[in-house]
């Protein structure tokens, strides 16, 4: 910012901001003293602007040919101004100080490197100024002749410069000080201030360097209404505007901006006038802007709105950024495009999360859903008020259409559905009846008719990488292109396009307005049209509309609250209907709605409940939308029938699927099982709370309506040979009940026991579906007809249409008070139940039957498999049972139970299930995740389920796993280190590998804790089953002569192993004795085993069923369930009795004091009355102190060596680490051979073991640690270091070499193809011939070097200029705007890509890592951007990858290169238009510097997973598109060029500046290094290093958007 403060020669005020937005690098300052005006240059924004002295009435005055200006000063009794730009070509400037592009020159452009500071001598008429890299003081008269320098000597690195009398004054950056010269004196400068900082601008207070005079403005201000600023020619000054302001007259400014852009980027809200040619554009002072997208404009309240996509929110603000509000909030997802209907004071826009399209208020109010069917990706939206037609784009992947309806959503039309791709921006023309679009896949701006989509023509095609946003003004379109980051405008007619503005980051969508401009009128202009809520005007005519919860009277124009009102499920939508007036519906705004099936509502909360069949879960929201959650989402085939208990605020459901009727609390909690046997295909379903009663029908064989208790007893049916009934509904005054025949097309009715079944309905009626009743009538919807109608609910007669044209409708009922009315025990504390209350029906005194009457009693329910504890009020969870796995779900089996057998357990997030554990003391329960590699956990209620508990990792492949509830271990087998791992239950850390055996293969694994005992397969080439103590020590095979094991189980309590083969299952004792065969028939694909009391459990994958028999001799066998898709896996659980628990000292909190290990000693005899033995022990690789306790690392045997494993407590042996993996067992346990790879045919073994590429021997780089891959083979060893390199590098214009031998006359005199040398063993013998050659190499350097030295004093002698050695070359001196010949440098030397994907840093090569000042100029934005929501990337993504597999994220055709995770590459001359810089690529580089997107922000939105759209980034849009290439082919040829990772940065022929602007590289090898480099601002002490090898450009201030963060 620009600060202002007041100063007396000694006391100072306060600090006042006088220019405080829209400044980036503010770098220069000059004050006009005589008309007050502020004059000021910025390095980022490159331009040079004014202001009154107060801030006021800003104007740009230059911003074109501007690269980095730095010093201004100003003459104003000339009326002329100076200023240095020392960006790619250094200048000095000299203009007018109106701003007059006429007046403008270029007097300096020679001979200067960094322009720093400069100064103005008003008498002498002289300017002085200096050079901060050529290290001099120059002067010259206002036309820049007469030039000579003053002061050469004594000057290190000068920044600002003043002048008083004789005497220069200027700061200096190297000496951190302030010297002074004295023209009239032949005496040195002098150093006459020292400070702890770097000194910055500098200035002599004094009258006489503002001489007093007179000027034209300080007559009223010249008569200018705004700005009168002085010129160098009569009548001496001109009257000026502030940007975006047109001048009317000579001096008169218009009342702001009449045109002008409303653009969005990401996170800024802008504007950019279209009245003045710099098309400046101001950010709005907006708060909490996330991700806005689209932007529209209301000219009469001059309000702007816009979306904002991660915020959901639609939003509002006056023009100046004031009043900013929230307008839309609830069931908002992701709202895209906006548009106003400046004449109904309307608000519409998209929602492509919701896929609606919905209209509000101006103000937000009255909402309304309009459009919510076979919309996809709905994007823009644009209104013509007039017509009463609104527009829309659909960008969906299949399907891309425009479409057109009436602003109500009626009369809807596919206005364009060819020849399209992402239709992204539409733009009206009202005077013309066309609608303009652009589409970001076929890359082109259409235009076509907006009546018929007829007379479709191409406006423009060429170089449209992205379009998005589009709008029109005037005879101009407008657009935003994401990938060239600019805006554009052309005619309509597609003729004089030109560029607005480009190099803005972050580009969404724009609105071009002209403002004070309103037109258009139709009816609903005059008081709303009359209408309370909304008027929504229509081609021929208007009609009212109603916000969710209202209704339209009888008059059509108000909007009342009904008292009863039908509500409706239909496929996607959940609506409401009124009873009095015909075809007056509303779509609910309820989201994820995709099939719905039974429909109920809660009185008390106001809020619907819903099936979803197609989602398979049960939902709920309020009666607004809002509030949308799935309570029930697990364990549903296809519920088809619902109701809600308004009294025990309970939920029944029928599952016809599952062929079960369940009940939980409306929250989802608690969920039970009531009625699973003998029912067959339950469909509809009433309660009756009053009197405890639930009914249902039955599809089934022996179709029926049945009755029973709430919680399901006392069963029987009431209506048999019922056929299909369906919309069971029951009459609480009356008690009957209804219900529809869809069979025979009739409405019928009974008494609450089936008695008196009476026909209602029976003719003209084809299929009635649902059903409701409310006072006097029923009311039903015909699925095939889509007529809802209502007759009298006793005979039938004066039947009614209520509404049409809604077919499909599932369900129907009457929301009113009336039909929740009743009560009972349960409404009270929940009748005192934990879980569920169940109201009973009364009993009869005389017979004891169930009665129909007020429910007088209660049952409390628990949770399936659940108990009632003490006091039949609380539930207790179950302490044995089965745990089994499905691919995608959890279950508990509980057999043997007068409960209902398995329920599946509501854990989200299962995926990929490979196996189950339970740990009893916890009650975690643990999975195996196939796909993430990973094992998780939760509680059996789906709380808890947090991270993964062994996370996943590339070395990760976990099979199966097994818990110790004593020790709280993990013990889990892996199959790609085929070892067992240990990891602790409490806090997930790894306690160590306990097997892991060269040429053994564990897979399943079972314990039995009690004993210590651990046992698990082992499928290697020798099928077996070992035993060991829970350490893994004391191995034992217990059983061999095994094939294709794949189930493992030990029981506990009896002791007993078994073991399982596809087609046999097989037991023994824990010594593998016995052995027996169980069952070996009618097996097919055996993939688990589980003990549970007396019964062995299996599953069998291949017939989807859970088997079992007797354990001990397979009697008994029976199948438990079946048709379970995806069956994987069974565990048994069993909680150890307190008595157990308390006898195993392994058990918490003690753990007998083991820091790893600690497990029971194995007994024969089990005992659970007295204290279990433990010990305490050491996974491998640690060793057991002798305080039996702890353990501690294996000793060190050294670098060299290798340490064998041995039993804890022995001495180590210590052997060569050249003896590891050599063939030969060197170890007493043979430890040295364990573990050792096997190299496959293609690969080399090096003496210490590894594999590694065949095609890696003799390549010149040590790949094995031994050398062994080099030592046998060298083409071509250099003379001084002994390094071989391949013959294709000798002779090849590079120096590979150090010391250059390979690049020696001697060597390169025959040719570069030399033969194989032998390996030269620098010693005595070779000693002459290496004298020699290093004496011919350095006698050669200093010839050439004379010759060069020469070559170069002679240039610079022609030119009187005189530079340090690294100037003399462009390359050597990146700085210098001389262009660089030939192949530029490294960009940045990282380590190569070779080998297979491995980093070789080897053969980095150094070169001056210094930069061009041109590069500081660059945005920094770097947000990244993975919005496929919006229109996904260009269909020609390259895909596949560079050489070696490396992925290659970049076009095959312009391989540009973007800097990662950037929505767009900051602005450089590598990416300008006009730049005549190459880039030179290969496919390494590529690699290195493209966008990975492994960081990004949330998705736009989950999509669909099939035709889901590539994410918009530079790397993989249209840039890789081969018609948008404007770029040049790479260059072949060994040297690569680099960009730093993540650099913020362009490829450009040399990297961004040392500055803390910039990211630093030293002048060492090219690295980053891992702090920022000390400056000018940040440094607190002094450092000379900051000024080597080259000083930092002349800006010590960080940029906002580039500084260096350290």
């Amino acid at each position: 910012m620009i600060q202002c403060i007041s100063y007396n020669g000694t006391v100072t005020g306060t600090k006042v901001g006088v220019v405080t937005t829209g400044l980036i690098s503010p770098a220069g300052l000059a004050c006009d003293w005589l008309t007050q005006k502020l004059y000021w240059t910025d390095g980022e924004t490159n331009r040079i602007e004014v202001a009154t002295i107060t801030g006021e009435h800003r104007k740009v005055l230059f911003w074109e040919d501007i690269d980095q200006p730095r010093a201004i000063a100003l003459v104003p009794m000339q009326s002329i101004m100076f200023w240095t730009d020392w960006g790619e070509v250094p200048k000095i400037e000299r203009a007018g100080m109106n701003g007059d592009p006429t007046t403008r020159k270029v007097i300096v452009h020679e001979n200067i490197f960094w322009p720093n500071g400069l100064t103005v001598d008003f008498d002498a008429q002289l300017v002085y100024w200096l050079d901060g890299r050529l290290k001099f003081i120059e002067v010259m008269d206002y036309e820049g002749r007469n030039r000579r320098t003053v002061i050469k000597e004594g000057v290190n690195y000068p920044f600002a410069l003043t002048m008083f009398q004789n005497k220069l004054y200027w700061t200096d950056w190297k000496t951190w000080s302030i010297h002074v010269y004295d023209k009239s004196s032949i005496s040195p400068p002098k150093e006459i201030i020292h400070g702890d900082y770097v000194p910055m601008d500098i200035h002599v207070w004094d009258a006489q360097r503002q001489p007093p005079g007179d000027t034209p403005c300080h007559n009223k201000n010249g008569g200018c209404s705004h700005l009168c600023l002085l010129a160098p020619y009569p009548p001496g000054y001109s009257c000026a505007c502030p940007t975006g302001v047109k001048l009317l007259d000579n001096t008169t400014c218009a009342n702001g901006p009449q045109e002008m852009l409303l653009l969005v980027q990401r996170v800024e809200i802008c504007t950019i006038s279209l009245d003045s040619p710099d098309y400046t554009n101001f950010v709005l002072p907006l708060t909490g802007i996330k991700h806005a997208i689209a932007i529209d404009y209301d000219p009469v309240d001059g309000y702007l709105y816009w979306t904002d996509d991660e915020a959901r929110a639609l939003q509002r603000a006056q023009l100046d950024g004031s009043g900013q509000e929230n307008l839309i909030v609830t069931e908002v997802e992701h709202p895209d495009g906006v548009a106003v209907d400046w004449v109904a004071r309307n608000l519409y826009w998209t929602d492509t999360g919701t896929d609606r399209i919905e209209v509000a208020r101006l103000t937000g109010a009255s909402r309304k859903v309009l459009i919510n069917e076979d919309l996809y990706e709905p994007r823009a939206i644009a209104v013509a008020p007039e017509k009463g037609w609104m527009f829309w784009s659909d960008w969906n992947e299949k399907d891309p259409k425009i479409e057109r309806a009436a602003l109500d959503g009626s009369s809807r039309i596919r206005l364009i559905d060819k020849e399209l791709g992402w239709p992204n921006g539409i733009a009206l023309d009202l005077q013309r009846d066309k609608i303009y679009w652009c589409d970001a896949k076929t890359d082109k701006i259409e235009v076509a008719n907006m009546a018929d989509g007829k007379d479709r023509r191409e406006v423009i095609s060429d170089n449209l990488p992205h379009l998005f946003g589009l709008s029109l003004l005037g005879d101009y379109l407008y657009w935003t292109d994401w990938q060239r980051r600019s805006i554009d405008r052309i005619k309509v007619t597609g003729n004089g396009r030109e560029v607005i503005v480009d190099q803005l980051p972050n580009l969404m969508g724009l609105k071009a307005v002209r403002l004070g401009e309103v037109k258009g009128s139709n009816p609903c202009i005059y008081n709303n049209g009359n209408c309370s809520h909304l008027c929504l005007n229509r081609p021929h005519d208007y009609v009212c509309a109603c916000q969710i919860g209202y209704e339209l009277a009888a008059n059509e124009r108000t909007c009342v609250v009904p008292e009863a009102f039908l509500l409706f499920a239909r496929k996607e939508n959940i609506g409401r209907i009124s009873i009095e007036n015909g075809n007056n519906d509303a779509v609910i705004p309820v989201t994820g709605v995709k099939d719905a099936s039974a429909l109920d509502f809660d009185i008390n909360d106001n809020r619907i409940y819903w099936t979803d069949v197609k989602v398979k879960a049960i939902s709920r929201a309020f009666m607004n939308g809002s509030d949308m959650e799935k309570i029930v989402e697990f364990g549903l085939d296809s519920p088809e029938g619902m109701a809600v208990d308004w009294v025990a605020h309970n939920i029944y459901w029928t599952d016809t699927g599952s062929k079960r009727i369940e009940v939980a609390r409306l929250d989802g909690r608690s969920r039970k099982v009531i009625i699973w046997k003998d029912i067959d295909e339950p469909r509809s379903l009433a309660l009756d709370p009053r009197e405890g009663f639930m009914y249902w029908s039955d599809w089934g064989s022996q179709a029926c309506i049945s009755k029973a208790a709430m919680d399901g007893m006392h069963r029987h049916v009431i209506v048999p040979k019922v056929g299909r009934a369906n919309g069971l509904t029951i009459d609480y005054v009356q008690h009957r009940l209804y219900w529809t025949e869809l069979g025979q097309h009739v409405i019928e009715s009974s008494d609450l026991e089936g008695k008196g079944r009476a026909v209602v309905i029976g003719e003209n009626i084809e299929k009635p579906f649902g059903l409701t009743q409310y006072l006097d009538y029923i009311y039903w919807a015909d699925w095939k007809t889509g007529i809802i109608e209502r007759a009298n609910k006793t005979n039938g007669s004066n039947r009614t249409v209520i509404h049409n044209k809604l077919e499909f409708i599932t369900d129907i009922l009457v929301f009113h008070t009336s039909r929740q009315s009743a009560w009972n025990q349960c409404a009270i504390g929940n009748g005192g139940c934990s879980h569920l209350c169940l109201a009973l029906p009364a009993v009869s005194s005389s017979h004891g039957g169930m009665v129909g009457r007020q429910s007088s009693t209660h049952y409390c329910g628990c949770p399936t498999h659940y108990t009632l504890g003490h006091g039949n009020k609380t539930c207790i969870g179950p302490r044995s049972f089965l745990l089994f796995g499905q691919k995608n779900s959890l279950s508990r089996l509980l057999p043997d139970t007068d409960d209902c057998p398995d329920v599946v357990l509501p854990i989200h997030s299962v995926k990929n299930i490979k196996a189950v554990e339970f740990d009893p003391v916890s009650r975690f329960i643990y999975w195996i995740d196939g796909r993430a590699q990973s094992i998780k956990r939760a509680y059996d209620n789906g709380t808890h389920a947090g991270p993964a508990f062994v996370p996943s990792s590339s070395t990760h492949f976990p099979f199966d796993m097994a818990v110790d509830p004593y020790g709280r271990l993990l013990y889990w087998t892996c199959a790609n280190t085929n070892a067992i791992n240990v990891t602790r239950l409490d806090n997930g850390s790894a306690v160590g590998v306990v097997v892991k055996v060269d040429g053994e293969k564990p897979r399943n694994i079972a314990l039995h804790p009690e004993k210590g005992l651990m046992f698990w397969t082992d499928v290697g080439s020798v099928p077996r089953i070992l035993r060991a103590g829970m350490d893994g020590k004391s191995r034992v095979i217990v059983v061999t002569h095994l094939e294709n094991l794949v189930a493992l189980a030990v029981d506990r309590m009896a002791d007993l192993l078994f073991w399982a083969q596809p087609n046999q299952i097989e037991s023994s004792d824990l010594d593998g004795k016995g052995r027996k065969v169980l069952v070996n028939t009618d097996l097919v694909q055996v993939s688990s085993l589980a003990v549970h009391g007396d019964y062995l459990y299996w599953v069998d994958k291949d017939q989807s069923q859970i088997e079992r028999a007797n354990k001990t001799d397979g009697s008994n066998r029976g199948t438990i369930l079946t048709r379970l898709a995806h069956l994987v896996y069974i565990v048994a659980v069993h909680f150890p009795s307190e008595k157990m628990y308390s006898n195993h000292a392994c058990a918490a909190p003690h753990q007998a004091g083991c820091s790893h290990l600690c497990m029971a000693v194995p007994s024969p005899v089990s005992s659970i009355s007295s204290s279990i033995p433990v010990v305490c022990s050491c996974p491998q690789s640690l060793v057991l102190h002798e305080d039996g306790r702890t353990c501690s690392a294996l000793p060190a045997c050294g670098p060299d060596h290798f340490t064998c494993t041995a039993p804890a407590g022995s001495n180590k042996d210590c052997i060569p680490s050249i003896w590891r993996c050599d063939g030969h067992n060197d170890c007493p346990d043979a430890s040295d051979e364990v573990g050792c790879p096997d190299c496959r045919p293609h690969e080399f073994r090096c003496q210490t073991g590894q594999c590694i590429d065949m095609s890696w021997v003799c390549d010149g780089t040590s790949q094995c640690p031994d050398n062994y891959d080099e030592s046998q083979c060298c083409e071509f060893q250099c003379l001084t270091s002994g390094v071989c390199i391949p013959h294709s590098a000798v002779c090849d214009g590079y120096e590979n070499c150090a010391d250059g031998s390979d690049e020696a006359p001697l060597e390169c005199a025959g040719g570069a193809n030399h033969p194989r040398v032998d390996v030269i063993s620098y010693g005595d013998s070779n000693k002459s011939t290496y004298v020699v050659s290093v004496l011919v190499i350095l006698a050669s350097v200093v010839v050439f070097g004379l010759i060069g030295f020469y070559c170069r004093r002679r240039v610079a002698g022609a030119n009187n200029i005189t530079l340090n050695n690294d100037l003399d070359d462009s390359a050597g001196d990146p700085l210098s705007p001389k262009p660089s010949h030939g192949v530029p440098k490294p960009i940045c030397p990282v380590a190569e890509i070779q080998k297979n994907g491995r980093l070789d840093k080897g053969n980095k090569k150094s070169g001056n890592d210094t930069v061009r000042m041109s590069m500081l100029n660059g945005s920094t934005t770097s947000n990244s951007y993975d919005r496929s929501h919006i229109t996904g990337a260009s269909s020609s993504t390259t895909e596949g990858g560079g050489p070696n597999g490396a992925p290659l994220l970049v076009s095959s055709s312009s391989l540009l290169c973007y800097p990662r995770e950037t929505l767009n590459p900051p602005p450089s001359p590598a990416t300008t238009a006009d730049s005549n810089r190459k880039l030179h690529h290969n496919y390494n580089e590529d690699y290195c510097c493209s966008s990975s997107g492994a960081s990004r922000y949330r998705p736009y939105r989950h999509y669909r997973a099939i035709n889901q759209p590539p994410p918009p980034t530079p790397c993989s849009t249209d840039v890789c598109d081969e018609s948008d290439s404007n770029y040049p082919l790479p260059l072949r040829g060994r040297q690569r060029y680099y960009a730093a990772p993540g650099s913020e940065y362009d490829s450009d022929p040399f990297p961004p500046p040392p500055t803390p602007r910039s990211h630093y590289h030293s002048d060492g090898g090219g690295g980053l290094p891992s702090s920022c480099p000390p400056s000018p601002s940040s440094t607190a002490g002094r450092s000379s290093t900051y000024f080597n090898p080259l000083p930092p450009p002349p800006s010590p201030d960080p940029s906002p958007g580039s500084r260096c963060d350290c």
